[in-house]
């Protein structure tokens, strides 16, 4: 008919890539959903900085986010946080040896919204606070 199948007992050379082609699209799939959940806090868009210093080794951080409309968010939570419960989040970080809290303010978020919790970190008696940001490309 129209398809050349080759000799009787000759080993077919062509090469089928429809399996490869198909092991590739399954990992992005997989890529694109596993992706967006790697980040950690809520999403924010962090201010850019020149000269971004990585964190400390050590236990990863406690993030706390605070979003344009200066909700605030602790880790990766659906509602914001309260007052009480940021306070106690950060009590229970001051009181753990060695556990850090990182800070996610979105770039377009009024100083005035992100104050208060600076001032509940103080309250908690944290040895120190990270503040996150994108390190700028280029000069």
């Amino acid at each position: 008919m129209g398809m050349d199948t080759g000799a009787r007992g000759a080993i077919k050379s062509d090469i089928n890539i429809t399996p490869l082609v198909d092991v590739v699209l399954v990992l992005l799939i997989i890529f694109m959903v596993i992706t967006p959940m790697l980040q950690r806090g809520k999403a924010v868009e962090l201010p850019k900085a020149r000269h971004a210093i990585g964190g400390k080794e050590g236990p990863d951080p406690i993030f706390i986010s605070v979003t344009k409309d200066g909700d605030v968010f602790i880790e990766q939570s659906k509602t914001p946080a309260t007052k009480e419960e940021l306070l106690a989040a950060m009590k229970g970080v001051a009181e753990t040896p060695g556990q850090r809290v990182m800070f996610k303010a979105d770039q377009e978020t009024e100083y005035g919204k992100v104050r208060p919790v600076l001032d509940l970190a103080s309250k908690a008696k944290l040895k120190g606070v990270s503040l996150a940001a994108e390190e700028m490309k280029g000069k």
